[in-house]
């Protein structure tokens, strides 16, 4: 038997040792550390007063004007719905129409809260950083190189980012969590067999993003989302929920359906031939299984000495040109940061504004061999030179909190199924900021959207013991 091997006994001692130490490090003492001192000053502050008593007000006046029970049993109301709509569709959706959908999700739980008198946001540690940096992007409009060019994309980035709080309090049973991620798997599913159309018929559809010196008749499949590094990333999002999915199905019917999901969409995942999301969803699945077991450790080895042999040839070389200079694609990105970082030496405190038209403006005085880019190939780059220094800051502090926020619920809750959609929610976020350092991954706006989704969804799952059933 294999447990009784001395090289699994070794691994899965190894893992059980490392993962121990870290438990009791100071580190993670810290890292595991109650929040509750941060809800009570962020309600005792200045913003969080003046927010109630603006809610208040709203809500006086809804019940002198019987809003209130116009509004009673109104769809308008019905927040669940309008933060499904757009996150499950935002595949297939024009950006301009996410924003509506969103706008309506905001809206929604306006109505709500102002027309229920007893109704109040929720609470959690992490929406003074969300809105905070929602507030840093706002002011970097108005300090940008061209106010009119980060106008829109600042205005879109705030919006995806308060969103978060939308889906945080639009959902508020375990039964609505369970029907998200089952049409979050769907629409997934239905994104990859679009993608394998292309493939076969790529006579249909435009090749480029492949240096073709290198990599010769290669096609990369984009789908819906127009580029083959964008739909690897969304993919990175919906991978792990899928598999979070199949472990916490109790009929063998559903089981399957999550199986076969997650082998499609990595199908099509391996075929956007983006090496950036290669190692994503290798960091993702290494943080999945160790989360879900120790001894997975010994499994992860096994399985990395055998890539090389089991993977085709073209995707094994696809893999091994990371790092290649000699990859137009890879000494494009390096230049590009090279660049990137000699402009913020100059623009460091606020950055030079959100947007494309923002970027460009400044950066091709900076740039290396006379080289174009409309971003920074590298999300925290980018949002250094969108907001500057204080907004990174703020962003990495978010994505701080986010992690101990999920991981401090996973050690204390004894819910099985809680436990499984928070090591999900934590290997999605994970291997797409592993992608995000090879490239700027808020670039599409439904991806980003996606991504701030995600970042909601988190919060929910957080508390997931505190959620009715249904």
């Amino acid at each position: 038997m294999i447990e009784n091997s001395v090289v699994y006994r070794f691994f899965a001692g190894l893992g059980a040792f490392l993962l121990g130490s870290l438990q009791q490090s100071a580190l993670v003492g810290v890292f595991l550390t109650d929040n509750r001192n941060q809800v009570i000053a962020a309600r005792r502050s200045v913003l969080g007063r003046l927010f109630r008593a603006v809610c208040r007000f709203f809500q006086r006046f809804f019940r002198v004007f019987g809003l209130d029970r116009l509004l009673l049993g109104s769809i308008f109301k019905q927040c669940y719905l309008w933060m499904f709509l757009p996150v499950v569709l935002a595949p297939f959706l024009p950006t301009m129409l996410v924003i509506l959908l969103s706008v309506a999700g905001f809206f929604s739980v306006a109505l709500r809260l102002f027309a229920e008198r007893r109704r109040r946001l929720l609470s959690h540690p992490m929406v003074v950083y969300i809105v905070g940096y929602a507030l840093i992007y706002t002011a970097a409009i108005f300090t940008s190189v061209t106010i009119s060019g980060s106008l829109y994309g600042g205005m879109v980035t705030v919006c995806f980012v308060l969103f978060s709080l939308v889906v945080f309090n639009a959902i508020e049973s375990k039964r609505q969590v369970q029907v998200l991620l089952f049409c979050l798997t769907a629409g997934g599913v239905l994104v990859a067999l679009y993608g394998f159309y292309q493939f076969l018929f790529q006579d249909k559809f435009g090749g480029v993003w492949v240096d073709t010196d290198m990599f010769e008749g290669m096609f990369r499949v984009y789908s819906t989302f127009q580029n083959p590094n964008v739909l690897g990333e969304y993919f990175l999002l919906m991978v792990p929920l899928a598999v979070a999915g199949f472990f916490i199905s109790k009929s063998l019917v559903m089981r399957l359906y999550y199986l076969g999901s997650v082998g499609v969409m990595m199908l099509c995942l391996v075929l956007t031939y983006s090496r950036g999301c290669y190692l994503g969803i290798l960091a993702a699945a290494f943080l999945f299984l160790v989360l879900l077991d120790k001894r997975f450790v010994l499994l992860g080895v096994v399985g990395l000495l055998l890539l090389p042999f089991v993977l085709p040839e073209s995707i094994l070389n696809r893999f091994m040109s990371i790092g290649n200079l000699e990859d137009s694609s890879t000494s494009y990105r390096v230049y590009i940061w090279l660049g990137t970082i000699a402009m913020l030496k100059d623009y460091w405190i606020s950055g030079v504004g959100p947007g494309e038209a923002a970027y460009n403006m400044v950066y091709p005085v900076y740039g290396y061999n006379g080289i174009s880019a409309p971003h920074a190939h590298n999300t925290f780059l980018q949002v250094t030179c969108d907001t500057g220094f204080f907004g990174l800051a703020l962003f990495l502090c978010l994505l701080y909190q986010f992690f101990k926020a999920v991981f401090r619920s996973y050690l204390q809750t004894e819910d099985r199924t809680g436990r499984l959609l928070m090591i999900g929610v934590m290997s999605a976020v994970a291997g797409f900021l592993v992608q995000s350092l090879f490239d700027y991954t808020f670039y599409n706006y439904r991806v980003m959207f996606l991504f701030w989704a995600m970042i909601g969804f988190g919060m929910v799952i957080s508390r997931y013991d505190r959620l009715r059933e249904v």
